[in-house]
């Protein structure tokens, strides 16, 4: 267990200090505290588990992002849509492009690049995506800048100055359209159509079955996260030693065996031996004949049948 905090101000909510008064039955105002505890930081690092997992998704994601942001549109048609335009008669002016989508995956390509080159030692800013990049190499251009700072990523975790920066530029999300557009505002803005399922087995920590599964892309492990408010634990599939990918596994489908034959309905068994299903129903309900889920075997009828008879004559 660390003996440091997170230092993002993580709270544990509904946990409170032994001088805190404004939480309780005794407490009258209208201002009640939500939790003050503060959250205990990640291992070796100075942000706690759920801070880290967040970042360290939202750095997985960049650039399959920053390539769907290039593969909706063509960044070289880029306008802005709250400027006055001319209208022309010309047919060659293609359909304006929302600006937001080049400057968001822009914005992104410039920060991981700048990051990348401070971890790399390297005193020089970050380059932008060039223009007309499509999305297969603006996907290479940020895989490349994320390569690096995962690569790193304990390490800038571990110092006050870069982890609260590398956090801001990375998974803040802004209200509207940002100055500078984050991975986690483009995620927001532009989600990534990942196809996620329902788990079958209940959130570690809230105990609810509300926890999302999200299929690993590109070699990526698979994630997990609750989507509960007061909750929002994550965990991805490699996660303390891979507990998670075998708690949230997906359920194995039924196996679907061949019908037997030899097992007959009420109405086959009794037409195998010649009687009226009444009197099979009769038979079952004495305990004469046993059913095998709503079936009966062959050869169980037949013998049943030939006792019957005996005992007739």
């Amino acid at each position: 267990m660390s003996d440091r905090y997170c230092i993002r101000g993580c709270l544990r909510r509904g946990e409170h200090f032994a001088t805190c008064d404004r939480h309780g039955e005794n407490y009258k105002g209208d201002n009640p505290c939500a939790g003050c505890a503060q959250v205990d930081a990640r291992d070796g690092v100075l942000i706690c588990e759920r801070c880290y997992r967040r970042l360290r998704r939202h750095l997985e994601d960049a650039a399959d992002i920053v390539g769907h942001l290039r593969s909706i549109a063509d960044p070289t048609k880029a306008a802005a849509f709250d400027r006055i335009r001319v209208q022309s008669s010309s047919i060659e002016i293609p359909a304006p492009v929302a600006a937001d989508l080049i400057d968001a995956s822009n914005d992104i390509t410039t920060t991981l690049n700048m990051w990348a080159n401070h971890v790399a030692g390297e005193d020089r800013p970050g380059a932008g995506l060039p223009a007309g990049a499509m999305a297969d190499a603006a996907h290479a251009v940020v895989q490349l800048a994320v390569d690096v700072i995962l690569d790193e990523l304990d390490v800038l975790a571990n110092d006050s100055h870069q982890v609260d920066a590398l956090c801001d530029g990375v998974m803040v999300v802004h209200r509207d359209a940002p100055d500078v557009w984050t991975v986690a505002d483009a995620a927001v803005r532009w989600p990534l159509d990942d196809a996620p399922r329902w788990a079958q087995a209940a959130c570690p920590v809230c105990d609810l079955m509300a926890v999302r599964v999200q299929p690993g892309r590109n070699g990526r492990p698979s994630r997990y996260r609750c989507t509960t408010s007061d909750c929002e634990w994550e965990a991805n599939s490699n996660d303390d030693g891979g507990l998670w990918a075998s708690v949230f596994a997906e359920p194995t489908p039924p196996e679907i065996r061949p019908h037997d034959p030899s097992l007959l309905t009420l109405v086959d068994a009794a037409r195998l031996v010649h009687r009226e299903p009444g009197t099979v129903r009769g038979w079952v309900k004495a305990g004469d004949l046993e059913p095998h889920l709503g079936r009966y075997r062959e050869a169980d009828v037949l013998a049943v049948a030939a006792r019957k008879r005996g005992e007739a004559a």
